[in-house]
């Protein structure tokens, strides 16, 4: 019996193990934390030319503020593209992602990185500064709606991942529940058992809950402030979740004692 319950040690301790660094996922995040810092740069070096043009309005100062903005227009558009391209990426290495989702992240990231080409033609196009204010409203609209629809099924794949590792604990709980019956005084082993049962499903409670939150991740509202809450709930899913796997460790050792 000690080896069975040993098995199920070992597999409620992998549900909790750290994801496989893959190194093309690592390296297309630190491409996009690049980009993130170019962005800023770029933005920076835009600044300082507005502020020397409205100090002296030369035509050099303002064809400055027209170049600059357009550097700083297509450093937005490489972030968005190399965040695009993380997401796919991570979405391709993850064995736990069913196919579906990662098809759908596949999908959307191709959609969206075509509309970042027809928005970097029309910064290309830009050749003064009315047409450069007009290009950077539109683009404060655009830059959400290209990683709205990405965020929200990087959402939906936490959550089917949340999913099953819950599955995978309630699994654990129910073996070491059904070796528990079957012992004499075990009033100590099943209070671990009944509170691990409790974190589970305030776990499952958050893992709706985030579900529901991700799916108001659409254009149009405040996608972003959806998607934060969402994490939120699945943070709060994942220490339930760490919860009843200390319950469960508990349990197991009162067993095999």
């Amino acid at each position: 019996m000690k080896r069975v319950l040993l098995a199920v040690l070992v597999a409620v301790l992998v549900v909790f193990s750290a994801v496989s660094a893959y190194a093309d996922s690592e390296d297309a995040r630190q491409a996009w934390l690049d980009a993130k810092q170019v962005t800023r740069e770029k933005r920076e070096i835009h600044q300082d030319a507005k502020l020397e043009f409205a100090a002296d309005k030369t035509d050099e100062n303002r064809q400055a503020v027209v170049d600059t903005g357009k550097e700083f227009q297509h450093a937005i558009l490489d972030e968005a593209e190399a965040w695009l391209e993380w997401k796919r990426i991570e979405a391709q290495e993850n064995s736990m992602i069913p196919d579906d989702l990662k098809d759908r992240v596949i999908e959307d990231v191709a959609a969206n990185k075509e509309k970042i080409d027809d928005l970097r033609q029309e910064v290309d196009d830009v050749t003064n500064q009315i047409e450069l204010g007009v290009v950077s409203l539109k683009m404060i609209g655009k830059y959400f709606e290209l990683l709205t629809d990405v965020a929200r099924d990087t959402g939906m794949t936490w959550v089917y991942i949340a999913d099953t590792h819950a599955d995978k604990i309630a699994g654990f709980e129910d073996k070491l529940r059904e070796t528990a019956e079957g012992i004499d005084d075990n009033d100590e082993i099943m209070e671990k058992l009944n509170a691990a049962q409790d974190e589970l499903e305030s776990a499952r409670e958050n893992i709706d809950k985030a579900e529901d939150t991700y799916e108001q991740v659409i254009a149009g509202g405040t996608p972003f402030i959806k998607f934060r809450e969402g994490n939120m709930y699945l943070r709060a899913a994942k220490q339930n979740m760490l919860s009843a796997h200390a319950n469960l460790r508990q349990a197991y050792r009162l067993i095999a004692r």
